[in-house]
């Protein structure tokens, strides 16, 4: 998550330490106000990723063989091999449903056969509710260095910056990704390392 927002603010790195603070600050509350916005808008009951990845998982569900064994559990013949979906404890045997708390594939075909509500399935982290939530605060601007109420014990206290070396030549730019992180596969870059 951390490149992401990196490339973002690569233009703020070049700014003085207050103003970039600033900058950071300013791109904080644009995004938040526009996924605020967003979450605002949409009248799913979960959020537009959650239900961008159930219908991706539409398709698959599709093509699924799906037996009732009881009312809300399955058994289901995918491509040959089987797996048991149990809607009630929001289970399947692939595991996905358990690990993403979001209806697998399986879990979906199962759902589709008893003309259920997806959304009832996915965890309430994937909710609207959640989503709106998420971006509900807001952030505050420091505002006029004139206006700070700063206590008299800390008024007190002398900072100095910490002693650094300032090394010779221009200053990195971009950051050395490590070959964990490369696209390059690691025993093709130790090969032309060599």
């Amino acid at each position: 998550m951390v490149e992401p927002m990196n490339s973002v603010l690569l233009k703020g790195r070049e700014m003085p330490i207050l103003r970039m603070l600033d900058f950071i600050q300013e791109k904080l509350g644009e995004w938040f106000y526009e996924r605020r916005k967003k979450a605002n808008e949409t009248f799913h009951r979960v959020s537009i990723w959650a239900k961008e990845e159930m219908t991706k998982k539409m398709d698959l569900a599709c093509k699924i063989f799906v037996f009732n064994l009881d009312s809300m559990l399955f058994r289901i013949n995918s491509e040959g091999i089987e797996f048991i979906v149990d809607l009630k404890k929001k289970t399947c045997d692939c595991l996905k449903f358990q690990l993403d708390e979001l209806p697998c594939p399986h879990a979906i075909a199962a759902i589709n056969k008893r003309y259920l509500q997806k959304s009832d399935y996915c965890s309430n982290w994937y909710s609207r509710k959640t989503w709106l939530k998420t971006y509900e605060g807001h952030v505050n601007t420091v505002g006029d260095q004139k206006s700070w109420e700063i206590p008299q014990n800390v008024q007190s206290e002398i900072t100095k910056p910490p002693d650094v070396e300032i090394l010779q030549g221009r200053r990195q730019k971009k950051r050395h990704i490590p070959v964990i992180e490369s696209s390059v596969p690691f025993k093709s870059y130790q090969m032309q390392s060599m």
